[in-house]
């Protein structure tokens, strides 16, 4: 594997201790933790059926208790079709609003580090990231929400920013892109009501934290959500994401991801996820089948067992592994790993060409490098 380079991991090491399981026997069945690290009177009664194995608390964007809850939702509220008209009569869309709003558009929601490596150059200060999306809020574009849960770390939670419906039509008349009714956000007080439940807003977070990080590295040509893959026999095939990455001129390499989170039926739903995997597999010629497929869990202690399932159902697919909390540290050597079924063991596997320090075509120089020609109205004159 040319673009792979592995080393074993030391069980030693912080991100692992703990975590690596040794026995094909115990991984027959599900693991289950067996100690709960949040404060047992006010977590919910069920909660070793969603913990880690290795009883270590969730992960930022893996809690299954959490539910949304919007903030200063009276936000811009009445700015944004002023805004909208003006930008549109005077031609004066900022760049950085345009890429916020193709982002969002895309991507449906982002935090504001995410949005940081997206829309903003390497020099750009954090004073001037937090003025523009204070901006943004303000002129009703955008609008921003958490979370609370009763399983409590301690630790604060990032705003997140979706599109209004301001932003929606703003897409619309920008990108010619109808906007999913789910990725247009309506901020409300849940005053006497639960607000929906973000297990479906975290599979976003984790996904654009991947997305933001191959766009730091510049290497995206293409990232799509769900996507309809066309296999040899007329069928379709939808993996989770589909992306191409520009390795170096003329080397583009498709990844497939498939994010999990831990749901009461996330069994079953796994494992019907690797059997279409496979299938579509099998019905792909070898020039068209993903390089990798990547598979983001929430704990590395989920990863023996997600090992076995693709063992057993997706026995074609080049699998690495990674999770929500070694993406959020950054692309490096940590970030991927594969599973070694002969001695037990998850390795580290970095693909070389998403480093900071590689050298290949960007997708920049990419993009730079295609031609604009057009042909010139005073040709046609008389």
């Amino acid at each position: 594997m040319a673009d792979n380079l592995t080393a074993q991991l030391d069980i030693n090491d912080p991100l692992m201790k703990g975590r690596l399981t040794s026995s094909p026997k115990k991984l027959a069945e599900l693991p289950l933790a067996t100690n709960n690290p949040y404060d047992p009177e006010t977590s919910p009664s069920d909660i070793l059926k969603y913990l880690p194995p290795d009883g270590s608390m969730f992960g930022l964007y893996a809690d299954p208790y959490a539910t949304m809850v919007f903030y200063q939702p009276r936000e811009g509220n009445h700015s944004g079709k002023y805004w909208l008209n003006e930008r549109m009569e005077k031609h004066s869309f900022t760049d950085k609003e345009l890429n916020l709003i193709d982002f969002l558009s895309t991507n449906r929601i982002a935090t504001r580090n995410q949005i940081q490596r997206v829309v903003f150059e390497h020099e750009d200060s954090d004073l001037k990231i937090r003025d523009f999306i204070k901006k943004c809020r303000k002129r009703g574009i955008i609008t921003a929400f958490s979370w609370v849960t009763p399983c409590n770390n301690g630790k604060k939670k990032p705003l997140i920013y979706g599109l209004t419906r301001i932003g929606a039509a703003a897409a619309q008349v920008l990108f010619q892109r109808e906007v999913p009714k789910e990725f247009i956000f309506q901020p409300v007080v849940f005053n006497h009501s639960r607000g929906p439940k973000m297990s479906g807003f975290f599979h976003d977070l984790v996904s654009n934290e991947l997305f933001s990080e191959f766009k730091r590295l510049d290497r995206v040509i293409s990232w799509e959500r769900k996507p309809s893959i066309r296999l040899k026999d007329g069928t379709t095939h939808k993996p989770g994401i589909a992306t191409e990455l520009i390795k170096d001129k003329g080397q583009f390499l498709t990844f497939w991801v498939e994010i999990f989170r831990i749901t009461p039926d996330w069994i079953e739903h796994v494992t019907s996820r690797f059997q279409k995997t496979q299938l579509a597999f099998e019905k792909l010629p070898l020039q068209e089948q993903p390089k990798r497929v990547i598979v983001i869990l929430d704990s590395d202690s989920r990863i023996p067992y997600i090992a076995r399932l693709v063992e057993e159902h997706m026995p074609s697919v080049e699998v690495r592994y990674t999770t929500d909390e070694r993406l959020l540290m950054g692309i490096g050597v940590d970030s991927f790993l594969l599973y070694d079924h002969q001695t037990n063991q998850m390795k580290r596997s970095p693909i070389n060409f998403l480093s900071d320090d590689y050298a290949g075509m960007s997708a920049a120089e990419f993009f730079a490098s295609q031609t604009f020609e057009i042909e010139d109205e005073d040709e046609f004159e008389e």
